[in-house]
């Protein structure tokens, strides 16, 4: 007969089992009661969530526990401050959570806490989903002696010990890879943000700006349309001065946050002279306005600050650049930091005509009719337009900045010599469309630029009025000569003091014969430079035409470095052979020295020399024989 003992204890081994049984069915598996195995070499410890899963975050350190919920406004701090956490903390504690790659494991037993830094004053995270449902919860030690190699990142990386204190999971203490240790230093004080404004770039409308330089309004219509100073004056903006407001507001940064009941503010009749900096949004009436009092003492480095929508938070903004930091000084806040400085606007492509007129001098007019080239009219008189000193004119006008506004309501121009501008300058559009710039001096010498029917002035650099060419040469072709390697006959080149060489060209048979001193050298002559140096030839520009009278290049081209004589055939309206032409250009160095920034040059007995780049010296004066 069976003893009552052992009936006892099969039916409670049979309940026992079909407990495990139902707990398994239930959990899946039998983590809870008999502990998870260890996350292997290379796993994550946390994959069972995305992090829009979080909606609850908890950090405790040393007796400081913070915590935070993610709602409409963002992530919120509901402990040990009502304020707003600063979101990159979230998504850095988010993403390192998730990033926990296994480097190496330990029984929990095996590992001393104390040294692991995973007994007190370590730092405990718990992440929590919809429902408060628990996600994640560890804590995390010190960074271990050991560097982890991570896919994409060049250097070695640090690893932490982790120990996992989800239920089933407490038996294992890990080397994860990452660290995230600094963010929660100092009383956890990292995990509020320090920013006061919290904004969607692409959503922003309006700026409204008080400051020590006076109050303006940026504005635009849609979020595609460009940003223009809306008050006091109309005015268009300069696109890298609202891109670096904007990034500005957007990183400022506070180097201390404090609760507004710990701190004494300024008295009413102080917060008249507050500086303002307000952000309106497309849909919104709301403004968010950060209210700047004013420094407590001349020598200060920062000033406090409130925010509207953080009312019980209050901010020490840097006044002065600092390291890492964006301060009120980097920020563009005036009217005149943040306007276009630029002389024109002009449509490049609906250009039609320029017209220059210096005080002293021939009018000159650069115009086109496309698909024709530009050409340049000078006292009746047309030719090709050189087109390096168009561009270089259009670059002034287009890219040239001025580096200050002197008055925005002049009526009386003659302070800066604008009475009676000493340049005048008239674009003219395909739609009949006209843009006038007028330039003068005043007294002291300083250039001014106005345009024509507005009463600003702005004051502009001597450079930029400088690369305009209102000389009638300066627009001469920049090609020098119309060569044809069809009616070539002969080149003649000569270098320094050695003896003339002559190089005779056949067209037909692409053959070039080569002579010095009537000696036959051709055996050694390499055709190919000798064609590489008649291409260069064929296409030479001159870099700039200099006056008659230019004293430095008479001088130079007295002694000249190189020579070329080019001998062609001449033929009429019927290709019949007439005789032959020869010209000659001469070259000389710029200044000393063996390598000189450029050259001098003159074609037959032009009257004008000009300037040649010392690339394209070098290229002419080419070594054209094989070496032996």
């Amino acid at each position: 007969m069976r003893s009552l003992g052992l009936t006892l204890i099969l039916a409670l081994l049979a309940v026992l089992a079909c407990g495990l049984a139902g707990w398994q069915w239930k959990e899946g598996n039998f983590n809870s009661v008999l502990g998870a195995p260890p996350v292997p070499l290379g796993g994550r410890i946390y994959a069972s969530f995305t992090p829009g899963e979080v909606k609850h975050i908890e950090i405790s350190r040393n007796g400081v526990i913070a915590s935070f919920d993610l709602g409409e406004n963002g992530w919120q701090a509901t402990l040990p401050w009502q304020d707003r956490m600063d979101p990159r903390a979230a998504v850095s504690i988010i993403n390192f959570t998730l990033g926990l790659h296994v480097e190496d494991c330990a029984a929990r037993d095996d590992i001393d806490p104390q040294k692991a830094g995973l007994s007190d004053g370590c730092v405990s995270v718990r992440l929590e989903g919809k429902d408060h449902t628990l996600l994640a919860r560890y804590k995390i030690g010190r960074v271990t002696p050991w560097l982890a190699t991570v896919k994409d990142i060049e250097k070695p990386v640090p690893t932490v010990f982790i120990h996992p204190r989800d239920e089933g999971r407490k038996r294992f203490i890990y080397a994860c890879t990452g660290d995230i240790s600094p963010l929660f230093k100092d009383g956890l004080k990292f995990l509020r943000d320090h920013r006061p404004f919290y904004f969607n770039p692409i959503a922003l409308q309006k700026i409204r700006i008080r400051a020590e330089q006076g109050e303006l309004t940026l504005g635009r219509e849609t979020p595609k349309s460009p940003w223009r100073v809306v008050k006091p004056l109309d005015l268009a903006t300069d696109p890298a001065a609202i891109k670096s407001l904007i990034e500005g507001l957007y990183e400022l940064q506070a180097v201390k946050v404090s609760d507004r009941a710990s701190v004494t503010l300024p008295a009413n009749g102080t917060l008249a002279k507050s500086g303002q900096i307000a952000l309106s949004s497309f849909g919104s009436d709301t403004e968010t306005v950060l209210e700047i009092f004013p420094r407590e003492t001349p020598e200060a480095r920062d000033v406090r600050a409130s925010i509207s929508d953080r009312p019980d938070t209050i901010f020490s903004l840097p006044l002065k650049p600092e390291p890492n930091l964006v301060s009120l000084a980097d920020l563009p806040l005036a009217i005149n930091d943040l306007r276009d400085a630029t002389l024109t606007n002009l449509n490049i492509q609906s250009l039609r005509g320029i017209l220059i007129q210096p005080a002293t001098g021939a009018e000159i007019l650069i115009s086109r009719t496309p698909p024709q080239p530009w050409t340049a009219s000078i006292d009746g008189q047309s030719q090709e337009a050189n087109e390096e000193r168009l561009f270089t004119l259009l670059k002034a006008v287009t890219e040239g900045r001025a580096i200050g506004f002197e008055t925005d309501a002049a009526t009386d121009f003659t302070p800066w010599g604008l009475h009676r501008p000493f340049l005048k300058l008239s674009f003219l559009g395909k739609d009949n469309q006209t843009i006038n710039l007028a330039f003068g001096i005043d007294a002291k010498g300083g250039y001014f630029a106005n345009r024509l029917g507005t009463p600003t002035v702005m004051r502009v650099d001597q450079s930029l009025v400088s690369s305009i060419a209102v000389r009638p040469y300066e627009w001469r072709p920049a090609r020098l000569w119309s060569l044809d390697r069809v009616n070539l006959m002969a080149i003649e080149r000569k270098s320094g003091t050695e003896p003339p060489l002559m190089l005779r060209y056949d067209f037909n048979k692409e053959e070039w014969t080569a002579s010095r001193d009537s000696k036959d050298i051709t055996p050694s002559l390499d055709p190919a430079r000798a064609n590489y140096m008649l291409g260069i030839l064929e296409a030479l520009k001159v870099n700039r035409w200099l006056s008659p009278d230019d004293e430095s290049a008479a001088k130079a081209l007295l002694s000249p470095t190189l020579t070329f004589k080019v001998i062609e055939k001449s033929t009429n309206d019927t290709g019949d052979f007439t005789g032959l032409v020869s010209r000659e250009i001469t070259l000389a160095p710029g200044s000393a020295g063996a390598n000189p920034a450029f050259y001098y040059g003159r074609l037959n007995s032009d009257a004008h020399p000009f300037l040649l780049d010392r690339d394209t010296y070098g290229k002419l004066a080419t070594d054209l024989f094989e070496k032996e």
